[in-house]
């Protein structure tokens, strides 16, 4: 199997698995219960999906061979995170927090992804070497660094914490 078709198969696994999701709901709470649980579940996959196209259109730019799979969260302390493959030909997981998902226009979300497959690149090619600013510098291959400071200035509102804007500078 390509890697191209493991990322194009996972919005339809999403769909079965939120149809089985729907029908569990039912059956353990009740329809009142069961519509919430549904409109959730429905809205989480909506913006999944929207993510993961996002996803796959820059890992195909940045030419990453290993798959990226994007999950939405209802908590991420780190608001948005990638991990490494639990096997050994795995996808990454990134995933977000649907509230800090929830305040990103368009071009953040666009930066936010290209900032966390900076990481991604950085590990299939330096994994010694990972830095925020080597992911911004990735990511600026496809966003452009204004958009990246706004989303800096959404995830620490009240100033970033000592020597992350100096390292954030290094991106230049």
């Amino acid at each position: 199997m390509t890697l191209g078709s493991r990322a194009s198969s996972t919005p339809r696994r999403s769909t079965a698995i939120h149809r089985v999701l729907v029908v569990c709901s039912l059956l353990v709470t009740g329809p009142a219960t069961a519509a919430d649980s549904i409109v959730t579940s429905t809205t989480t996959l909506v913006k999944t999906e929207r993510v993961q196209v996002l996803v796959d259109q820059f890992r195909a730019r940045l030419k990453l061979p290993r798959a990226v799979t994007a999950s939405v969260v209802p908590e991420n302390p780190l608001l948005v995170s990638v991990s490494p493959p639990r096997e050994i030909d795995g996808a990454y997981d990134l995933a977000f927090e649907g509230r800090f998902l929830d305040r990103l226009s368009d071009d953040e979300l666009r930066a936010v992804v290209a900032h966390e497959l900076g990481h991604v690149w950085i590990f299939t090619h330096h994994p010694y070497l990972q830095t925020e600013a080597g992911a911004n510098q990735i990511a600026e291959r496809l966003v452009t660094r204004q958009t990246l400071e706004r989303v800096y200035a959404k995830v620490w509102p009240e100033g970033a914490p000592r020597g992350v804007a100096a390292r954030f500078a290094e991106a230049r």
